[in-house]
């Protein structure tokens, strides 16, 4: 087993440096090349619907930034913005869709974004369905409309274009549902599937064991995800802040691990100030 290894700096090339070829300008997804590299994928998630923020993420270094349409509805222009940011700091877009709302991926691919996850899974099927909307044939189904971003607005042939899209997006699949845990192999070994994402908390939640992150039922299903993506040469993915249990995790498989969210350092920073702030309490009676 390699040692996990971390290299943060951007390997998007992008057409204002000068690109020998078409296909050089073209949007290429960093977290693919290097999850076929074996090599670790990290990532954090942008909670609120500010460009700058997701700029400073890739910025920071991060190869991917985790855009959530779950738990938020977004206006298709401002989802667009966000995308552009990232793209513009150098780090792939994955974008979480809504549960079993796999009709409309193109505009979101279309835009730039490299990466679709998708929540709930309840099986094979789905999953299936997914793949078919995300990929152009012979794949899937995907529709062509090559005049977008990811096309490099048009300036490149339709085969190069569908051949470079076909292996430059990725497809997450997260594992929180109890229906889903009997398929969790199956999926693993899907064509134009690249990751499977244990969603802890509502796989918690699901089992009646909310909460309890480190119940020997989780853990199970944790090494299950990582045994079957290293049989079938795909990539297990979490959200983990703890460096030793990402050394653990890495060993079952994991190489996409979401560290950070724009929410929690801004939370934290927030509950810090207060407490630092304790001499001012009793000041003219009141804090301020």
């Amino acid at each position: 087993m390699p040692r996990m290894q971390l290299k943060f700096k951007s390997t998007r090339r992008f057409a204002s440096e000068g690109p020998t070829n078409v296909l050089a300008a073209m949007i290429h997804s960093i977290v693919r090349k290097k999850l076929v590299a074996d090599e670790v994928v990290v990532c954090a998630k942008a909670s609120y619907v500010d460009p700058e923020i997701v700029e400073m993420i890739g910025q920071a270094g991060f190869d991917c930034v985790w855009i959530c349409l779950e738990h938020r509805r977004l206006d298709p222009s401002v989802i667009k913005t966000l995308i552009l940011a990232s793209l513009k700091s150098g780090c792939d877009c994955m974008v979480r869709v809504k549960p079993r709302d796999h009709t409309d991926l193109a505009y979101l691919l279309e835009a730039g974004a490299r990466g679709i996850m998708v929540p709930q899974v309840r099986g094979v099927e789905e999953v299936e369905e997914v793949v078919a909307m995300m990929k152009f044939p012979p794949v899937g189904r995907r529709g062509f409309d090559v005049i977008h971003a990811d096309a490099d607005m048009g300036s490149v042939s339709l085969e190069d274009y569908v051949a470079h899209e076909n292996d430059n997006t990725f497809l997450v699949v997260q594992i929180e549902t109890p229906e889903v845990i009997p398929d969790i192999d199956a999926i693993a070994a899907m064509p134009g599937v690249d990751m499977l994402f244990v969603g802890l908390g509502d796989l918690s939640a699901s089992l009646g064991l909310l909460g309890q992150m480190d119940h020997p039922r989780l853990r199970e299903i944790v090494r299950e995800v990582g045994a079957a993506c290293q049989r079938h040469g795909k990539a297990a993915a979490i959200i983990c802040t703890d460096a030793e249990e990402r050394k653990r995790l890495w060993e079952e498989g994991y190489r996409f691990f979401n560290i950070a969210s724009d929410f929690r350092f801004i939370r934290q920073g927030f509950d810090a100030a207060i407490r630092d702030a304790s001499d001012l309490r009793g000041m003219n009676g009141d804090f301020i």
